[in-house]
């Protein structure tokens, strides 16, 4: 008699909304922005105001 396994996979990758953090950093590496609303965009326009220098 054969056994049957069933296996189930599930990815475990969820979207997560981008921080402010997130802004800073692509802004820092010279990324154009992703989006243009919430956190990350406030944390992208301050990188570029306290730098002075703008990625775009």
């Amino acid at each position: 008699m054969l056994a049957q396994i069933k296996t189930q996979t599930q990815t475990q990758t969820q979207f997560q909304p981008l921080g402010y953090c997130d802004g800073e950093f692509d802004a820092a590496i010279g990324l154009p922005p992703q989006t243009n609303s919430g956190d990350y965009w406030l944390g992208y326009l301050n990188y570029t105001l306290k730098t002075g220098h703008t990625p775009f």
